[in-house]
């Protein structure tokens, strides 16, 4: 009974944890906000939804479950690799540059630089921080190693020279 209940539960945790890693992808192509959560906390869940599905397969009430059983962890154990190599991508390539803070204080925007070794150039990348763990990219620059930020009112910003109005959602 207990298998059933691992078997039915990684499973459905597992479409959630997909779900929410094309989010992520989305949301890093089209520079929207990013609901997941951070890519620690999605790779422990990972974990879990692999070990839990490696628990599953002790149902073997009905075809459905050993598929579900395959599913999950043929699906939990790539994603937990990708998860893992972005918490390395954030904790090893990329490095605290600046904070801007907007002139009421509502808006910050952590800058970091991305050094991808020796096959890439380092760029500079924006993200403002939302409620929670939301985050957005709003300012992407390759071949850059500073930044230059200046406001000129609490909702438009000027980095590297480039204009963006916060509250159209404008992005580079």
């Amino acid at each position: 009974m207990l298998e059933r209940k691992y078997n039915l539960w990684s499973f459905i945790l597992c479409l959630f944890i997909l779900t929410l890693a094309f989010q992520a992808l989305y949301a890093s192509f089209n520079r929207t906000w990013q609901v997941a959560p951070p890519a620690l906390t999605l790779w422990l869940l990972t974990v879990i939804t692999f070990v839990t599905g490696i628990i599953g397969f002790k149902d073997k009430s009905s075809r459905s479950a050993r598929w579900r059983s395959w599913l999950t962890v043929l699906i939990a154990f790539p994603l937990s690799a990708i998860f893992l190599l972005g918490v390395a991508i954030n904790t090893f390539a990329r490095e605290p540059l600046e904070t801007a803070q907007s002139p009421d204080s509502k808006i910050i925007i952590n800058f970091y630089t991305l050094n991808g070794g020796a096959t890439t150039s380092i760029s500079v990348t924006g993200i403002v921080n939302g409620p929670l763990w939301f985050k957005k990219r709003i300012y992407y620059q390759d071949h850059m190693h500073k930044v230059d930020v200046e406001w000129t009112n609490n909702h438009i910003v000027t980095i590297n020279n480039h204009t963006l109005n916060l509250n159209k959602g404008e992005t580079f």
